[in-house]
């Protein structure tokens, strides 16, 4: 049996579609839990936000607490206070400037997506093109400084 090539293009061109969007969801709910805990960090209290933003004062206080594993760059070892911003991986940090300096090189795992892909390598951690890329947007997506 073949497949029929119009419904092939149809789910290749829906799928390429699907992932662009699930890529711009990713970085939007990014940049939307930096500015929580910038919201917390300039003085609101996490009731006070979970109020004006209609959400649970249990997920303010998750994404404040989350917050508190971002205070070093694994890359660079920079403080939070050092750099602009950092981005959050589910195994490591990277602060705005190694993002902006990074050069993927050998294959390795990735330490944001756990991918075996070119890496660039840190002092505690590495990253893929495709994780620093995201990185980038969501970073240049957070309006200003902490």
């Amino acid at each position: 049996m073949t497949l029929d090539e119009e419904l092939l293009a149809a789910a290749r061109k829906a799928g390429t579609a699907s992932s662009a969007a699930q890529e711009q969801a990713d970085i939007a709910k990014a940049v939307y839990q930096h500015t929580v805990l910038r919201l917390h960090r300039a003085g609101g209290s996490m009731r006070e936000i979970a109020e004006a933003l209609g959400m649970s004062h249990q997920r303010v206080h998750q994404i404040v607490e989350q917050s508190k594993r971002t205070e070093r760059c694994w890359f660079c070892g920079r403080g939070a206070a050092d750099v602009d911003k950092m981005m959050a991986g589910p195994a490591a940090l990277i602060c705005d400037l190694c993002v902006a300096e990074a050069q993927v090189g050998e294959v390795g795992d990735c330490s944001f997506c756990s991918e075996t892909r070119p890496v660039h390598e840190g002092a505690d951690a590495t990253i893929c093109r495709s994780c620093l890329d995201f990185s980038a947007a969501v970073i240049s997506g957070a309006a200003s400084p902490r």
